[in-house]
């Protein structure tokens, strides 16, 4: 439990000392570079986003869940994610010129070309972050990744003090893919054997391909209304989007991808004791919502002075999108907890199946509503209602059956942490008809937050609740003790 513990402490220290770092250097990019230059970029990644889908191939996960990976497991799994990653950049090579004319943006061409190196890096990366995390080696990623984005930030502010605009943000991609490749090998000191394994090659494939399509098909639902509004909408519209997206997307899932990288192994490692699985998922689920579902409901309201005083307020119309993102993922551990379990079990074809239902509801919905209303905020609304039904119906459906945790009960377990949130967020909310200055507004709001939550965290006698105040009361005593 010591070890898991701290896994736990470096996988969190990973995602939130990088997302802290990443968010400052795009925070300081905001105030260098126009919007436009911002949703030409989110165009760009959805295209690499997919390449990385496919390079990888879920093999990550696939010798993540596999009990006797070996050396040459890995071994084979890097060179075939590498060299499926060189064939996807020569395919982009050939495919930019296509996607930069139905984009009408000329430009896209050769920055896409440019941005498609990182697609090797990271398939490389892919492999050495899942033996690291099979091992629990957190420590290393949190290394790696911090230094990768200071270094990265570093050239990506220069290039923009440098009046580069959009090759800043190119830039700034393709390094910090690069540095993390290079660290991970210096600081692992593993390096892939001369070796490819055709069996092993067909093992990992064969949970992995479904992994990976499912992967490929997130990406593809993530992006879809990237892709639509960079058609029916002028890029800057495109770039308030994005940005209303990124930061609170960054902030939430800090937390979430902290816990996943935990979870699945953890998940993994009791998945043929059923009753041991079922109280580690409630448990993880209770635990994760009682931090991310009130984190979720303050960005909401913060998220105006927020916009304001880091963005400067060119940047205010991406402020309901903000909050529209905020709201569809205060749920958001349900979704964590769930995949992470089916994974775990073995079952990627499930996994695939809900992907699939996902993207098809999410396409209809999107791609109807963008292509109607041509409007960012109908966008991101139907988004967000996409989400939530995803979140609530789709993603929990099959546990029951799957893990022995059903749907009422999950409901059941994370509502009290929901409806506190709520009310805290809404009597927050009305500090801000104060009238006063963003900075003053928003610190009055975040403890009126606060001081709601907290007091109802130790005056409701809820199960859920009570079981997260004993965890927290724990870490503070043995915090004083140490």
């Amino acid at each position: 439990m010591t070890s898991l513990k701290k896994s736990f402490a470096w996988s969190l220290l990973e995602q939130s000392g990088t997302k802290f770092v990443s968010l400052v250097v795009q925070v300081v990019l905001a105030r260098l570079i126009s919007p436009e230059s911002f949703g030409i970029l989110a165009i760009l990644l959805v295209v690499t986003s997919i390449a990385d889908a496919i390079s990888q191939s879920g093999l990550g996960s696939a010798l993540i869940q596999k009990k006797n990976a070996t050396e040459d497991s890995f071994s084979t799994a890097f060179w075939l994610s590498g060299g499926v990653a060189v064939a996807l950049c020569i395919a982009i090579w050939f495919l930019a010129p296509l996607i930069s004319s139905f984009y009408a943006i000329p430009e896209i061409e050769e920055y896409l070309r440019v941005l498609s190196i990182v697609v090797v890096f990271n398939s490389f990366n892919s492999i050495q972050r899942s033996q690291l995390q099979r091992d629990m080696r957190f420590k290393i990623l949190f290394k790696a990744s911090f230094i990768a984005a200071i270094g990265s930030g570093i050239i990506g502010i220069g290039c923009a003090l440098a009046s580069w605009g959009i090759w800043a943000l190119v830039a700034q991609v393709v390094t910090q893919g690069i540095i993390v490749c290079v660290l991970m090998f210096v600081f692992s000191r593993w390096v892939p054997r001369l070796v490819f394994k055709a069996g092993e090659a067909k093992e990992l494939f064969s949970f992995g391909w479904k992994v990976c399509v499912t992967g490929i098909l997130g990406v593809a639902y993530n992006g879809i209304s990237e892709l639509v509004i960079g058609k029916v909408c002028a890029p800057a519209a495109l770039g308030y989007y994005s940005q209303g997206r990124k930061y609170p997307m960054a902030v939430i899932t800090v937390a979430t991808n902290a816990v996943q990288n935990v979870l699945y192994p953890a998940f993994s490692s009791v998945k043929d004791d059923a009753q041991e699985l079922h109280r580690l998922l409630r448990k993880s689920l209770i635990a994760g919502s009682f931090f991310i579902t009130p984190l979720s409901l303050l960005l909401a309201v913060l998220a105006e002075p927020l916009v304001a005083i880091l963005l400067t307020e060119q940047w205010l119309p991406c402020v309901p999108i903000f909050q529209l993102v905020c709201i569809s993922h205060c749920l958001l551990m349900i979704t964590s907890v769930n995949m992470r379990g089916y994974l775990a079990v073995g079952n990627s074809g499930i996994y695939l199946k809900l992907q699939i239902i996902k993207m098809v509801v999410g396409l209809i919905a999107i791609c109807t509503t963008a292509i109607i209303s041509g409007d960012i905020y109908m966008v991101a609304l139907a988004t967000c209602c996409v989400t939530l039904f995803n979140t609530l119906v789709v993603d929990c459906k099959p546990a029951k059956r799957e893990l022995g945790y059903s749907m009422l009960a999950q409901y059941r377990d994370v509502a009290p942490i929901l409806g506190l949130s709520i009310a805290a967020s809404a009597l927050a909310s009305l500090c801000s008809m104060l009238g006063l200055g963003y900075l003053l507004s928003g610190a009055i709001e975040m403890l009126v937050f606060c001081a709601v939550y907290v007091a109802g965290v130790f005056l409701l006698q809820d199960e859920a609740i009570r079981s997260c105040r004993e965890l927290c009361i724990q870490f503070m005593n043995k915090r004083r003790i140490h």
